[in-house]
C-alpha cells in the first residue's frame, strides 16, 4: 500500500500551565509564585510549584503540605479561562491558514507558506509568533512544528515552557523517537501499554511494527497514528456534535454543610451556567440531573426525564427543585454539587395558532432568556441574571429577574 507524504507544515500551539497562567494574567502579583488552581485536585500549577513536584492530579491537601505557606491556591474560574481561550483562538484564526481547536488551551494550525510570505526562516517566524501571543494574549505557549499534526503535538511537549521544536529530517526524528517512551504518542495512554509491552517500548519501536499487524491487533485509530509518525496526514481533528451532557459543579470542601438554603444556592448557580450554555447553543433537553457529594466523597445522583424535549426555564427549574427537595438529607454533610443536562436536540420552533396562549407564554420566556444571555455575553460579568428566592416555609421557590 502506497501513502502520500505530507508536504504541509503544521504547528501545535500548546499553552503552558494555562489555568495558572490565566490567574497570573489576572493578578500580576502572582508572577513567580507557586500558584495552584483546582478545587479538590490540582488542575494546573505554575512551574515554580512544579519544581517542587506538585503536578496535575495532585490532591490539594497534598499540594498544601508540600508547598506550605509559600503556595497560593485558587479555585477554578472556567468563565475567565474560556474568555482568554476565545481570545487566543481568535488571534490564531486571523493569523494562520487554518485552525483546528483541540482543547481549551491547544490548537493545530497550518502555516505551510506563511514563513516564506513574511520572508523569514521557519524558526524566526515561530519565535515571532510565540512572542506576539505573549504580548497580545499574555500567556506563554510552546510550539511543535512538523509535517503532520501528531508529530507536532509530540514535539510541543518536549521541553515546556516557552519551547519551540522543529523537525528537520527523518533520520533526526528517528534518533529522537528512540529516546521517547511509546506512551508519549497522543492517545496511547499508559493503560494501553499492556497491549504493546512485548512489542514496543519507544516510539521508534512502534513505527517499526508492520502496518497490517497494528490494524489487526489495535484497529484503525492506531494505524492513523502510525501513518502520522511516518509523514502521512491521517489524523483528523473531529468537530464533534453536541456533547452528550453539559454540567457545572461547585465544590466547597472547607465549608462542608447540611444547610439546605446554601446547597440550593450552589445548585441554582450551576443551573444558571448550564442553562445559559444550552440557550446559547439553541438546544432542547430531555433529562436533568442533580448530584450531591458528601463528606466521604460518596456521590448521590438523582435524575428526572421529561416526556418531551424542552428548553423552558421554569419547567427545568421546577424539575430540579423537586429532585433536590425530595432527595435532600439534612443528616449528611455535603462538599460539592452538580447540575447535569443531557439528551439534546436542536430547538425546533413549531407552527402555532393565535389561541395557543400557553405556547406563546413559553416562547416569549425563551426569547427573554436569549436576550438576557446576549446582554451577559456582551458585557461579560453577568450584568443581568436570574435570581431565585430561596426555599421558604412551604419549600417553594419563585423566580424573578434582577439587574
Amino acid at each position: 500500500m502506497l501513502f502520500k507524504k505530507s508536504n504541509k507544515l503544521f504547528v501545535h500551539i500548546d499553552c503552558d500551565s494555562f489555568f495558572a497562567a490565566c490567574e497570573v494574567f489576572r493578578n500580576p502579583k502572582l508572577k513567580g509564585k507557586k500558584v495552584c488552581v483546582g478545587n479538590e485536585i490540582v488542575i494546573a500549577c505554575t512551574y515554580e510549584a512544579k519544581a517542587l513536584w506538585v503536578k496535575t492530579g495532585t490532591p490539594v491537601w497534598e499540594a498544601k503540605t508540600i508547598l506550605g505557606n509559600s503556595g497560593v491556591f485558587l479555585w477554578l474560574d472556567h468563565d475567565f479561562y474560556s474568555l482568554i481561550s476565545n481570545k487566543l483562538m481568535g488571534y490564531l484564526q486571523e493569523n494562520m491558514l487554518s485552525v483546528e481547536q483541540f482543547s481549551i488551551d491547544e490548537a493545530f494550525c497550518e502555516i505551510s507558506w506563511l514563513p516564506e510570505m513574511y520572508k523569514l526562516d521557519l524558526y524566526t517566524y515561530l519565535k515571532n509568533l510565540q512572542k506576539d501571543i505573549l504580548e497580545k494574549i499574555w500567556v506563554t505557549v510552546s510550539i511543535g512544528c512538523s509535517n503532520t499534526r501528531i508529530k507536532s503535538k509530540i514535539f510541543s511537549k518536549l521541553n515546556k515552557p516557552f519551547w519551540i521544536y522543529i523537525w528537520y529530517d527523518k533520520e533526526m526524528e528517528f534518533e529522537l523517537f528512540k529516546t521517547l517512551a511509546v506512551w508519549k504518542i497522543p492517545f496511547i495512554w499508559k493503560s494501553s501499554q499492556e497491549k504493546l509491552k512485548f512489542k514496543a517500548k519507544t516510539i521508534f519501536d512502534f513505527i517499526r511494527l508492520w502496518f497490517w499487524e497494528i490494524k489487526k491487533i489495535f484497529g484503525k485509530n492506531w494505524t492513523d497514528l502510525w501513518l502520522e509518525l511516518m509523514w502521512v496526514n491521517a489524523f483528523v481533528v473531529k468537530k464533534s456534535p453536541n456533547a452528550k451532557s453539559i454540567s457545572r459543579t461547585r465544590s466547597f470542601n472547607k465549608f462542608m454543610t447540611s444547610d439546605k438554603n446554601f446547597l440550593l444556592e450552589q445548585i441554582l448557580y450551576n443551573f444558571d451556567k448550564v442553562f445559559e450554555e444550552i440557550s446559547d447553543k439553541n438546544l432542547e433537553i430531555k433529562t436533568i440531573s442533580v448530584m450531591l457529594r458528601d463528606k466521604s466523597f460518596y456521590t448521590y445522583y438523582f435524575t428526572y426525564k421529561f416526556t418531551s424535549f424542552t428548553n423552558i426555564r421554569k419547567d427545568l427549574l421546577d424539575a430540579l427543585l423537586r429532585l433536590f427537595k425530595n432527595n435532600f438529607d439534612d443528616t449528611k454533610l455535603y462538599r460539592s454539587t452538580w447540575v447535569v443536562m443531557s439528551e439534546f436536540r436542536s430547538y425546533l420552533p413549531r407552527q402555532i395558532s393565535l389561541f395557543d396562549k400557553a405556547y406563546h407564554s413559553k416562547d416569549n420566556e425563551y426569547k427573554l432568556t436569549k436576550i438576557v444571555n446576549s446582554i451577559n455575553k456582551k458585557y461579560w460579568n453577568h450584568k443581568v441574571s436570574f435570581w431565585v428566592w430561596l426555599l421558604g416555609k412551604n419549600d417553594e421557590a419563585k423566580v424573578m429577574i434582577r439587574a
